[in-house]
């Protein structure tokens, strides 16, 4: 049986990468803050949800609720793990030059080692382990109670996380609040994980695995509609002062995730074989871009535009030598 191919699934992988070293580049800000502010708390905020709801949905596509499923979870769960392992090892000089410059003794490596566990060992990489993380909670909810009350439970941590998200510059100024605050920041560091953050973007990978596509029109006047939402949410939190730099867990991301999904599921683009290496391409530029990007941070410092653009440059061509000697050299395979 031939596998179905989804080829506007695996562009929009690619744009998702690229629009992620954004994130980390600010490549406008040298422009227009406000412009580089407004692109990256929108356009930009999509990417993460939509890695998170698009790998829902393939993993839940072969979940049946048998006995084969564990299966499928291992193996899901362990290429993850082996990703995020070697690519921790990558980062490694990175990880120690930073420990030396904070000279922040044994907390440092304490912290390092929650970070390993919640948020990622170096701070991009915080998408695999919240990945694994989401991907257990919503596959042991589902297993256990079934499709809706994994999506109710989904979306109350997301709640949860959305509280802690955005409004910590609240918190911060509230006595009592600001201490139990102050706890979860040092135990936990940031609701934008995989208990807070990605169960409900896997929630609705599963939920389009589950059930059938609202027309492609329908869906992409709904993707229009909850974007100028997040575009309103956004422009008041910086009306009222709650926009900071962490701030990504938005409510209008959830029905513009879904119906991102929905449009991107349903497209009619004829599939081609050169849509694969862009789907491996994007993990690929995710994982590699930092160690670009900070080097070239910190040698063009007043030039984010020409820094983006060289970083991904060097990232697709990081990415399209692992893909082309990857079959000789076996190693690159664990890359991806």
């Amino acid at each position: 049986m031939v596998k179905k191919q989804y080829a506007a699934v695996d562009i929009a992988k690619y744009v998702s990468a690229l629009l992620v070293v954004c994130i980390h580049t600010f490549p406008f800000i040298d422009i227009n803050e406000m412009l580089n502010t407004y692109f990256i708390q929108t356009i930009c905020r999509l990417a993460v949800p939509f890695f998170f709801m698009i790998s829902g949905y393939f993993l839940f596509r072969k979940i049946h609720n048998e006995e084969e499923d564990k299966d499928v979870l291992k193996k899901y769960l362990f290429r993850l793990l082996k990703i995020y392992l070697i690519w921790t090892v990558i980062y490694l000089p990175y990880t120690i030059y930073n420990y030396v410059q904070a000279q922040s003794g044994w907390m440092g490596i304490f912290s390092y080692l929650r970070d390993f566990l919640l948020n990622g060992s170096y701070y991009h990489l915080w998408f695999l382990p919240a990945l694994m993380t989401g991907t257990l909670i919503v596959y042991y909810l589902y297993h256990k109670k079934g499709m809706l009350f994994t999506l109710k439970i989904a979306l109350l941590l997301y709640g949860i996380g959305y509280l802690l998200n955005i409004y910590a510059p609240l918190w911060e100024q509230i006595p009592f609040i600001s201490f139990l605050f102050s706890f979860f920041t040092k135990t936990m560091t940031t609701a934008r994980n995989g208990f807070f953050f990605a169960p409900i973007f896997i929630g609705i990978g599963m939920l389009l695995a589950k059930t059938r596509r609202i027309p492609c029109r329908v869906a992409q006047l709904a993707f229009v509609i909850s974007f100028a939402l997040l575009v309103i949410e956004v422009t008041l939190y910086i009306l009222t002062g709650m926009m900071h730099d962490l701030a990504c867990m938005y409510l209008s991301l959830i029905p513009a995730t879904f119906f991102l999904g929905n449009c991107l599921l349903t497209s009619k683009i004829a599939y081609k074989p050169s849509y694969r290496s862009l789907r491996e391409d994007s993990l690929l530029i995710y994982t590699v871009h930092i160690l670009f990007a900070q080097p070239l941070l910190s040698l063009l410092p007043n030039a984010h535009i020409v820094v983006y653009f060289l970083t991904i440059a060097c990232s697709q061509i990081f990415a399209t030598l692992v893909i082309r000697y990857k079959e000789r050299v076996p190693l690159l395979e664990h890359l991806v």
